[in-house]
């Protein structure tokens, strides 16, 4: 389990910069950059994911993003990850090469 940050403030999940949900995908969308695949836009989808359950201090992060340092059995390893809002898309400021 991994502390999370999220500066992805258009997701539904995204309540206070922390997430809502037990668990994130993170997918390997190019060679430096990850994105959280569970990302769901608030336009679409409102705050009805988050109306009734609180931020959990700690996420369950799946990954496949082999080439990251971090990556341990499509888990991630890392004690605390941030998602920065990028062009690419809500991506994992965390990601290191291995």
């Amino acid at each position: 389990m991994c502390y999370l940050d999220c500066s992805q403030s258009d997701c539904c999940h995204n309540k206070g910069g922390g997430c809502c949900l037990d668990g994130v995908s993170v997918h390997h969308t190019g060679p430096t950059d990850s994105v959280c695949s569970s990302y769901r836009n608030n336009e679409a989808y409102g705050n009805v994911c988050t109306d009734n359950v609180p931020p959990a201090a700690k996420t369950s992060i799946r990954c496949d993003d082999a080439g990251c340092r971090y990556n341990d059995h499509s888990r991630c390893s890392a004690m605390h990850i941030t998602i920065k809002e990028c062009s690419c898309g809500p991506q994992c400021a965390t990601r290191a090469d291995r």
